[in-house]
This record gives C-alpha cells, structure tokens and sequence, in this order.
C-alpha cells in the first residue's frame, strides 16, 4: 500500500477535518454475516472494542472473504480499505455499499496514487469519529501460509490520527483458515489485546523512524495470533500432529488453545527440519507408521479413547433414529434440490481462478447469482405448474430447506461416522487399542522432548 500524502510543517499528513463518508448498507451487513457462518465453520477469540476509534489489523490470505468473516465476528461496524479497481468491477455497488473507503495502488495499473490524499482524509474522519476501520497491512492477498512483510500505510494512519489528537485502539488480527477454499471448513478468527501508537507519536521530527518502529510493532503483534506453516509442505503435518498431539494429552479443544498449539508446533517443525533433519525424518517415520496401523483398522487417534458399550450404542441409536425421521428426509430433499447449482459453483469457481487465495471469493461471487437464479426458475416452475400461490410458498420454503438441509446433513453425517466408527472398534481387541494408545503416547511424549531440546538450544542464540 503506497500512496503520496501532503504533510503538514510538523512532518505528519494533514487530515482534513470535514470529509464525507459513505453510510454503510444493513442489507450488505447481514448478507456478509450470513455468506460468512454458512461458508464457514467460524471460532472467534477475543472481540475489538465496542466502541471507540480503533484500527483492526489483519493478515489478508483470503481475498474478499477476509473482510467478510471480520465484520461477521467483530460484534460492530466495520470500514474497510479496499483497493480501487475494485470499485470498477462489477462488485463496485456492492463495494460501496459497505462504506469501504478506496485505496489507489501503484502495482494497479491505471490507479492515481495522488487520490490516497482522499483516502486518507476520510480514513481519520472516521476515525475521529469513533468508527473502527479495518486494513490489510501486506498489502495483497496471498497463499504463502505466513505474514508477509508490511507495507507502512496502517503505521501512517495510526500515527496521524494520534497526532491529530485522536486516540486509536490498535486492534491486530489473525485469520486461521484451515482450509479456505472448502466449504463449511473451519476458520478462527483471533482479535489481539488492542496497543496504542501514542508514544512514537509525540515526536514530529522522528516520523520515519516511529512508522518503522510501529510497522515492526504491528506485524509481532499479528503474528502472535497466526498459525505460520508452508501451506506445501507443513500445513497438513501441523494439522495431523496437533490432533495427534491433543488426543493423546486430552487437551481442551477450545479455538485459543488450538491456534496457540498449533503455531507452537509450526514453530517446531520448521526449527527441527533446520538444526536436526535426521532427527526430523525418524520423528516423521514413527508417524507414518503409527497412522498406518490406524488406517489398518479405519480409526482416528480420538477413536482410541472411546468407551462405549452395548447400551449406549443401542440408546444413541435409538435417539438418532428417531430424529433421523425428521433429519434424513430434510438431509435428502436438499441434497436433491440443491445439488445442481452447488456443483456447477464448484464448476465455475475451478475455471474462474487458478489462485488459491481467490478461489473461496469466486466461489462465493458465483454461488450466489447461480444460487438466485436457480431460486427463480424453481419458482417460475412452481407458478408455471401450479400458480401463483405455490410460487409464493416455493420462495418460502426453498431458502428455509436450504439452510436446514445444510446442518441436517452435517448433523446424519456426524452420525453415521459414529456409528461406522463403533463398528470398526469392535474389530480391534482392546490389546490392539491399549498398543495403538501406546504408540500414541510415546509419539506426544517424543514431541514434547523435541520442544525442550529446541527451547534450550534457543536461549543461546537468543543471548
């Protein structure tokens, strides 16, 4: 993010004190809040401010969705700065509907950097007025699986504002997708304790030293909140061993402890492949083999600590068939209805992109055009078969059976792996479960050492 930005005598861009904003559209909101929890299976830690001026800092590697899933879980109204040529697309209504505030690039071919004079008018106008305005510090949208290094744009902004006598809540961000691009994946979105800019603001003639000094401040505090791993080479390892790691210490599955443990493992991974690659290869041999005996028998490290007997088998049973009356006809008649356009949106998301980081964003901006219009022609059919008032219940009711069929199919799913998972336990003795526990155990008991010999190899690098 580079712009021009007229200064004042002091060394701090001047920020006009009048400067028209844009109100923000509740339809926009609610329908970027509903895109989000139907998209995703979203954990939120932590919240922003509730009030107050505040500058929220976020990783951007999801394209558009990013700006969607921090206003759906930020519990308050949102400005975002959204580079310019968005405003020329055909997302451009939509784009200014959400009072986003335009941001002129150098890398966008055709975009007048000397307009970021506006940008940033409006930027501490909002601020001033006690808004929360949210901005991508890297800059771009990405794929790499780590923070990018920061443009200085969020320091300018926050150290201005301070300036000018506004006190800013300097919120940092982590966005933790687990797998971005998948529908109904999960992702958690951490809100940092809020810091301020106003000591490196009270010197007017060391401005580019404290943008330095903020910049840095601000990508730590971000990256505390971020899971780092190569989303080629680590990120499924850290997934596999976290919930290795988790089952066999019993720890609490809760998304704070999750995020912390797996940016400890990440951490750990990348520093063992360094200083110790043999090392690194034997731990990764264990786990091959270990994951091999439990592919043997079709069971997952949690699967091992089951206790279930005949009993609870047969009640659990007996209460999901009951609801199955309900849920699997309603899990079926969506699954009917809705199978088209939701393979033709996976379709055309595929032939849209081939950038991973967009390739969700696409999904969504071609999902639900394709969603309406496959809306309209079921009730064109329904006013065409039956008239009028079955074209008025179709619009009812085929939205409600999407959003219900969507989480009875998740809930019939959820079962029948329970209960094929049951099954497959029988087959393995309880002497082949105590070994594989076994295994289990020794595995966390290995990465736990690991973590120690790394931790004491650090400190005399660090000193």
């Amino acid at each position: 993010m580079s712009w021009s930005i007229r200064c004042s005598e002091s060394g701090w861009p001047d920020i006009p004190t009048e400067q028209p904003t844009v109100p923000q559209s509740p339809l926009v909101r609610i329908v970027a809040s509903a895109i989000c929890w139907v998209f995703y299976r979203v954990d939120r830690v932590g919240t922003p401010p509730a009030e107050g001026a505040a500058l929220l800092l976020a990783n951007h590697p999801n394209s558009l969705l990013d700006a969607v899933v921090i206003w759906a879980t930020a519990a308050r109204d949102i400005r975002f700065l959204a580079k310019s040529t968005l405003f020329e697309t055909a997302l451009g209504p939509i784009i200014k509907a959400t009072g986003a505030i335009p941001v002129y690039r150098r890398l966008d071919h055709g975009a007048d950097v000397s307009k970021n004079t506006e940008m940033f008018a409006a930027v501490g106008t909002s601020l001033a007025a006690g808004d929360a305005v949210c901005l991508f510090p890297e800059g771009i949208s990405h794929s790499t699986g780590r923070l990018e290094p920061l443009r200085t744009g969020a320091a300018r902004i926050a150290l201005a504002a301070e300036h000018a006598g506004t006190r800013v809540a300097l919120v940092p961000v982590g966005l933790n997708f687990e797998r971005k691009t998948a529908f109904r994946s999960r992702a958690t979105v951490t809100y940092g304790a809020p810091f301020s800019a106003a000591d490196l603001a009270i010197a007017p003639d060391a401005s580019a030293g404290a943008v330095r000094t903020l910049t840095d401040r601000i990508a730590e505090r971000i990256r505390l909140l971020l899971v780092e791993a190569d989303p080629e080479a680590d990120a499924a390892l850290v997934d596999r061993v976290d919930r290795l790691y988790g089952a066999a210490r019993g720890r609490a599955s809760n998304p704070e402890e999750r995020i912390a443990r797996r940016r400890a493992i990440a951490a750990g991974v990348e520093r063992l492949r360094e200083v110790d690659p043999d090392r690194y290869d034997g731990i990764l041999l264990r786990l091959r083999r270990y994951d091999q005996r439990l592919r043997r028998f079709g069971i997952r490290d949690r699967h091992l600590d089951w206790q279930v007997s005949t009993g609870d088998a047969l009640r659990f049973v007996a209460r999901e068939l009951a609801l199955a009356v309900v849920m699997a006809p309603l899990s079926l008649m969506a699954m009917a209805v809705f199978a088209a356009p939701y393979y033709f949106t996976a379709f055309v998301s595929r032939r849209a992109t081939t950038l991973i980081d967009v390739r969700a964003t696409a999904k969504v901006v071609g999902g639900v055009p394709i969603y309406a219009a496959w809306l309209i022609l079921l009730v064109a059919v329904a006013w065409w078969a039956a008239g009028p008032l079955a074209a008025v219940v179709t619009t009812v009711v085929l939205p409600a059976i999407a959003v219900a069929g969507l989480f009875a199919i998740e809930r019939e799913s959820a079962v029948a792996d329970a209960v094929r998972t049951w099954f497959l336990l029988r087959r393995a003795s309880p002497e082949t479960r105590a070994r594989l526990r076994r295994r289990r155990s020794e595995l966390a008991d290995v990465l736990d050492e690991v973590n120690q010999w790394l931790g004491e190899a650090r400190v005399p690098a660090d000193r």
